[in-house]
């Protein structure tokens, strides 16, 4: 249904502009599906953790999520449908279990700060094959970005975040995003 949308949408823009390469087209349709996808599924996580009465984990998780996912990268699943299950098995995992956590001892959270900073060091930036990073230089970037985004949430949650249920909600979600690069590193685009 995506598809056929973005399509539809895609020839509209074709037919009443002046864009008529293929590849501005491919493009163009490509970040259309993106945009419709996401839609769906924010709606969809939203209204589910509306139900569960847990929105404020959820869109917590949500804003650390999406903020590092924009320059680390992660896994992208082939379907909308399977993106959905995806992230609704996240957010579940982080809004539901990261809040009846209890409290670490401190030293578990800058452990899991170090290792975290030094995976996203190592791997990122994590991008699948419709969005290859084929400049050197642009990498770096990326890299580096990602690791300073790392570096800021993990602060935040250390310095800034008293509460243990919202703490543990934070740190779940960046061990689930950073641990994508261990279970998938053969599925990116990664380049030494």
């Amino acid at each position: 249904m995506i598809c056929i949308l973005s399509s539809k949408m895609t020839l509209y823009i074709k037919e009443n502009s002046n864009i008529k390469t293929d590849d501005d087209l491919e493009k163009i349709n490509y970040a259309l599906q993106a945009v419709i996808g996401e839609t769906f599924k924010t709606t969809v996580l939203i209204s589910l953790f509306l139900i569960l009465g847990k929105t404020n984990y959820l869109l917590f998780s949500m804003i650390i999520l999406f903020t590092l996912r924009t320059f680390v990268g992660g896994y992208h699943c082939n379907t909308t449908l399977k993106c959905l299950l995806y992230s609704t098995i996240l957010f579940l995992i982080t809004s539901l279990i990261g809040p009846m956590l209890p409290v670490f001892n401190i030293m578990f959270y800058y452990t899991i700060s170090a290792l975290s900073i030094l995976i996203v060091a190592i791997y990122a930036p994590f991008f699948n094959k419709k969005r290859p990073i084929k400049n050197k230089k642009r990498r770096w970037i990326m890299k580096l970005i990602s690791i300073f985004a790392t570096i800021f949430w993990l602060s935040i949650l250390l310095l800034y975040i008293d509460s243990s249920t919202y703490l543990n909600c934070g740190f779940l979600t960046i061990i689930l995003e950073v641990s994508q690069f261990l279970l998938t590193r053969k599925e990116t685009n990664y380049e030494k």
